[in-house]
């Protein structure tokens, strides 16, 4: 990349979704974007979020259960628009980086081998992830960002954006889980890949998804689940309550976080 500045200025134009519009700026990463896209959502400064996405056209485009990819942009952009900015970088890493063919190939073999993807991919002799961040972090730090709020579960997206001098905020992001398989996924990442994902939201949400059909946005959910949040904090302080209610309350936390920004956006529309 040249110049930052000047390329995304070729691209500057108006973006619509849900009835809601923003500013949108596009640029390539590598040549003729072969290793994906920044996307700017209107003024981005210090602090915006921002997320870093492997591409997944069964979830993001398939809309697919299996896994959380399509529910983790649609919360992006979500709260893009309630904040009015943010800058998503897609990156062409298909199946953690082995492509198309190698992912379905490794959920066939979980299928006949009850393996999860991960110890599939192995198997079949392909690295568990094989993605990188770090040419994403170099197009942040060449944006002029100094601090982000970092939209991921993954450490090694973390570790990435503040190797390249870029002051890092994880924000939890956690969606409802629709099925089993999806539900196995996401365990596998957090036992296997080390992602922040607190064991007891995986089963909690599965169920809410299936009974309360997506209704967990709702202003009234979040107003309950914010109080027994922070009752949980106050009983964890005053040694009330053991180390697992810390993860039980980094749960709710996130996940009323999630709800409070995309119920927000949905009043605004």
């Amino acid at each position: 990349m040249t110049t930052a500045g000047s390329d995304l200025a070729e691209t500057d134009h108006r973006f619509t979704r849900k009835e809601h519009d923003l500013r949108l700026r596009v640029l390539e990463l590598g040549d003729r974007g072969e290793q994906g896209h920044l996307l700017a959502f209107g003024e981005v400064a210090d602090d915006c979020l921002v997320r870093l996405h492997s591409r997944c056209l069964y979830g993001d485009a398939l809309r697919s259960d299996d896994c959380d990819c399509g529910p983790e942009l649609d919360a992006t952009l979500d709260m893009f628009q309630a904040e009015g900015a943010g800058v998503l970088i897609y990156l062409e890493q298909e199946g953690r980086g082995a492509g198309l063919v190698a992912k379905a190939r490794g959920y066939r073999h979980s299928e006949r081998y009850g393996t999860d993807t991960f110890a599939s991919y192995e198997a079949l002799g392909y690295p568990a992830d094989c993605r990188t961040y770090d040419l994403a972090a170099q197009r942040l730090s060449a944006l002029g960002l100094r601090s982000v709020r970092l939209l991921t579960n993954n450490p090694a997206k973390i570790d990435a954006v503040h190797a390249a001098g870029i002051a890092v905020t994880p924000v939890p992001l956690l969606t409802p889980v629709h099925g089993r398989r999806a539900r196995k996924y996401l365990e596998a990442k957090r036992t296997r890949r080390g992602h922040r994902i607190p064991i007891v939201y995986i089963p909690v949400v599965g169920f809410s998804a299936r009974s309360m059909r997506g209704r967990w946005t709702s202003h009234l959910g979040v107003e309950l689940i914010v109080p027994i949040a922070i009752l949980c904090g106050l009983m964890v302080h005053f040694g009330q309550l053991g180390s697992a209610a810390g993860t039980a309350l980094g749960a709710l936390v996130a996940f009323a976080v999630a709800a409070r920004q995309r119920a927000r956006f949905a009043r605004s529309k």
